[in-house]
């Protein structure tokens, strides 16, 4: 694979994992041939031949051919040798010969001496990621005391030329940084500015070549390698200080000067584990009913059936009503006619005395959820998540009566007091959970990318619903600021409001009594707030994504995105996300 900077020229990308790959293919089948003809592959091993050995070498010991691995070395070192004893990209051959040694037989002794030979080559060596190990790392270690590091961090020894063939620039550095890259910069003797050329790496040692029709006289060059990150480790020579080489070729023509020639583009693929950590508020379309509030009434649906409700609500404190007793009529609403007793139990109705309260349809906020996320990359341009979504439930308001005192206690400091003094009740936390897919746009040479994306899962999400009427501190399902003693019945007669129950009494201070307690509601709730409910959404979600992802350095990056969620069957709404955070990238 190759690409082309700005200038036009044909940059060598790091690896070249598609020409290796041909190189390979076709070494392998000569290599068949010449075995079958008893003819050596290696007589004299250039450097394709080598690094063609090395993979073969690795494939083979990771099949476990322990002797073919170290045949397949011994002929091309050998081969190599013959070329040029101390090419240092020998080292990585005798590198990997070590540890396939050590592997095979534990002598540490003559893992030792074939590295002396690896550092004798590339005092640097480093060990294949394949055979590494501590105790190999040992044996390279003690290889390295019998032998002087070089005075260099980059060795290079001009090549001969001949004027019309092209120059082979090889250079060996104290090390090529792993996910960074080594450059040669060259140009005419004479010329404005330099070209820049990525190396062909193997092991610390790299190679490029200067076509012969690309020069007509002496050059001058430098060499640099660069980390990951593109900053320089090592160089040989600079811009002011170029290394020269005689090509012994004239040319008299004037140089035409051009403008300078961009570095190779940094490029940022996208890492392989993602952890996101983001930090979100919502909003939507909120429908149904509330979640705590029951439905309310007021003096146009007032009657006996609502009594028996307002009591059937208040004993099961939060829970499901049930249906009332003629002696739960007796205690808590001060009957003593049993035909009205029985006309007030069996105006109880199950369905209606469960039912919430309706929320009119419109837009409610999802004020704040953190959203931990795992991912993992399984395409270049695609990462796979889980994710979860922990909502806090804030800025709700329902106060009704306190669902933990007894029966009596309630009666007389909740339900029967002019200024109620009610507890807030609300949702703990929500969650729900699943799996998104993020698919990356522009290219990897850029940090700031945008993704578009689909995610599935399941749970529960909350939508915070003013509700429009004050809260119900007494608990008889009466918004305080509407509250009032008594209404006239079915059959036109006075019908005391629960829990008010003498307010139609014959005995007026009784009733003035009861009066006043529910005008004294009235009063205390004209400062009170709204009543704020919640509408749960789910359990089942599925929708798409859009953000964007800033790779800030290699391992750190910040991302926003937008989630639209369908949420489907207890209550069904859009929900939209929006949510931003860090990410931890390796």
């Amino acid at each position: 694979m190759s690409r082309r900077s700005s200038g036009g020229r044909r940059f060598i990308d790091w690896d070249r994992p598609a020409a290796a790959g041909r190189r390979y293919t076709a070494f392998a089948a000569t290599a068949a041939l010449l075995a079958t003809l008893g003819v050596s592959t290696l007589a004299h091993a250039g450097r394709d031949e080598l690094k063609a050995a090395y993979k073969q070498a690795i494939s083979e010991f990771s099949n476990f051919e322990m002797e073919a691995a170290q045949k397949t070395l011994d002929d091309a070192i050998k081969a190599g040798k013959a070329d040029d004893p101390d090419d240092p990209d020998l080292a990585p051959l005798l590198a990997l010969k070590a540890g396939i040694v050590y592997n095979a037989t534990g002598d540490e002794a003559q893992v030792v001496l074939i590295l002396k030979d690896a550092v004798e080559a590339d005092y640097n060596v480093v060990l294949p990621v394949e055979v590494r190990s501590e105790e190999l790392q040992a044996s390279l270690t003690k290889a390295r005391e019998s032998a002087t590091a070089p005075s260099e961090e980059v060795r290079h020894t001009p090549p001969e030329v001949t004027c019309g063939e092209p120059i082979v620039l090889k250079a060996a550095f104290s090390k090529i940084p792993e996910g960074g890259q080594a450059a040669l910069f060259w140009r005419v003797k004479g010329a404005p500015e330099f070209t820049s050329v990525s190396l062909d790496a193997f092991g610390n040692a790299g190679v490029a070549t200067i076509g012969a029709d690309e020069y007509d006289k002496d050059i001058e060059y430098f060499f640099y390698a660069y980390d990951g990150d593109e900053k320089p480790t090592v160089h040989k020579g600079d811009e002011d200080n170029p290394l020269e080489l005689a090509t012994n070729c004239k040319d008299d023509t004037p140089v035409v000067e051009k403008p300078p020639e961009p570095p190779p583009a940094p490029t940022h693929p996208l890492a392989r584990f993602w952890i996101n950590i983001g930090l979100g508020t919502g909003f939507g379309i909120a429908s149904g009913s509330a979640e705590q509030s029951y439905q309310q009434f007021n003096v146009n649906n007032y009657g006996y059936g609502e009594v028996a409700c307002a009591i059937s609500r208040w004993k099961a404190a939060g829970g499901d009503p049930n249906a009332i007793t003629q002696q739960d009529v007796i205690d808590w609403y001060g009957a003593t006619d049993p035909t009205l007793q029985q006309t007030i139990v069996m105006s109880y109705n199950d369905d209606t005395c469960s039912q919430r309260h309706a929320v009119k349809t419109g837009f409610a906020l999802a004020p704040f959820h953190i959203a931990p996320e795992f991912g993992f990359r399984v395409h270049p341009k695609v990462v796979i998540s889980v994710f979860a979504r922990i909502q806090a439930v804030t800025a709700t308001s329902v106060f009704r009566d306190d669902p933990n005192k007894n029966l009596n206690q309630s009666f007389m400091e909740d339900v029967r007091s002019d200024a109620p003094p009610g507890v807030k009740t609300g949702p703990g936390f929500t969650i729900a959970a699943g799996a998104k897919a993020r698919y990356f746009l522009l290219s990897d040479e850029k940090k700031f990318r945008l993704f578009v994306g689909g995610m599935l899962g399941g749970g529960f999400a909350r939508l915070r619903v003013p509700m429009g009427f004050k809260d119900d501190r007494n608990g008889n399902s009466i918004p305080d600021n509407q509250e009032l003693p008594s209404v006239i019945g079915p059959s036109g007669e006075c019908l005391p409001v629960w829990p008010y129950n003498n307010a139609c009494s014959a005995d007026s201070a009784l009733a003035l009594a009861d009066q006043t307690i529910a005008a004294g509601v009235v009063a205390n709730a004209s400062s009170a707030s709204q009543r704020v409910d919640t509408v749960r959404l789910g359990p089942l979600m599925v929708g798409g994504l859009f953000g964007f992802n800033y790779q800030i350095v290699k391992n750190f990056a910040l991302f926003a995105e937008l989630n639209v969620g369908g949420w489907f069957w207890d209550s069904s709404s859009l929900l939209f996300d929006v949510q931003l955070g860090p990410v931890i990238t390796f």
